[in-house]
């Protein structure tokens, strides 16, 4: 009988993980090393359960094991437990890995990767190759917003391709922000992320179109939500601005939210935006409790932030 080893994660810590793992089992005695296709779990359990008298330990990888879909529940006579002489090592990706059911986990044996940080260069490289391979660069903008947006490294690493290809079509030399903006993110995810750096930049009458955009087909709740998120990391950048390594940490603003919030800070400074920020928390209260003025409200805190700066 085989034990099942799930490897799961994306991009290369999980290949690394993979190799780890097979590296490890081999100097086991697992020396009978083969690849198998995800066909079916019938198939796959049935061809690696019997072994002859003198044949040596075998390991089988299957990568993009995801295919097999959910292990049923009436396989598990079939599998053994980590001294088993055949070990199945099932390669999948992470948001895919809860392919073995609850009640059989503890029959199986599972090593995964961890996602790189925000700020660490694999995401980065993985950005940029991916576009150099379809012959356009990268602006640093594009990349620190692609690292807002898709925090899992399959995500970020089908979205930075799908970009890419776009804008290797259009032949265009650079990936612009504005381009993930227009290939990477839905309409209402669109609308609000002009809407901040909007903001942020004080760009008035960007803000007003993009605001009113938003009161046409989104709810005030998360735009309240998203605003505080942003702007919180303006108020305490701009009111301790020797600590805004430390803020950044605390309050988990990744690249493009702490050059946005930063820029904001510079054009606004500490009470405005101090100000706009308790506007924001007491529009969040009212909200909740049926008091609030809705959108008007939101406007009128959005132009008095406006009036506090150089608009242009």
């Amino acid at each position: 009988m085989p034990h099942i080893h799930v490897v799961s994660g994306s991009g290369a810590a999980a290949r690394r993980l993979l190799a780890e793992v097979t590296a490890g089992l081999e100097a086991k005695g697992y020396e009978d090393v083969r690849r198998q296709e995800a066909r079916d779990w019938g198939t796959l359990l049935t061809e690696n359960s019997c072994r002859g008298l003198f044949e040596d330990n075998s390991l089988v990888i299957v990568e993009e094991a995801e295919k097999l879909g959910p292990l049923p529940k009436k396989f598990a006579a079939m599998l053994d437990g980590p001294d088993a002489s055949a070990y199945i090592v099932l390669a999948c990706k992470s948001e895919n890995a809860a392919m073995i059911p609850k009640e059989l986990a503890d029959r199986c044996s599972f090593s995964k990767s961890a996602s790189p940080p925000p700020w660490s260069r694999e995401r980065d490289e993985l950005i940029v190759g991916t576009a150099r391979n379809l012959g356009v660069g990268v602006s640093k903008s594009a990349v620190f917003l692609m690292k807002e947006l898709f925090e899992d490294m399959g995500e970020l690493a089908s979205e930075s391709e799908k970009v890419a290809s776009f804008c290797s079509i259009l032949r265009h030399k650079e990936i612009s922000s504005s381009a993930v903006g227009d290939y990477c993110l839905s309409d209402g995810s669109r609308s609000l992320l002009k809407f901040l750096d909007a903001l942020c930049a004080a760009r008035g009458a960007d803000s007003m179109a993009a605001l009113s955009e938003l009161a046409l087909h989104s709810d005030l709740t998360p735009l309240l939500s998203a605003l505080h998120n942003r702007f919180r990391i303006a108020m305490y950048f701009a009111l301790y601005p020797a600590e805004r390594a430390v803020f950044s940490r605390a309050l988990g603003a990744r690249d493009y939210a702490a050059r946005q919030a930063e820029t904001a800070a510079k054009k606004y400074g500490p009470e405005r935006l101090r100000d706009f920020v308790t506007g924001l928390i007491r529009m969040t209260s009212n909200e909740r409790s049926g008091q609030s003025a809705g959108w008007f409200e939101l406007e009128i805190l959005v132009i008095d932030l406006l009036s506090g700066a150089g608009v242009n």
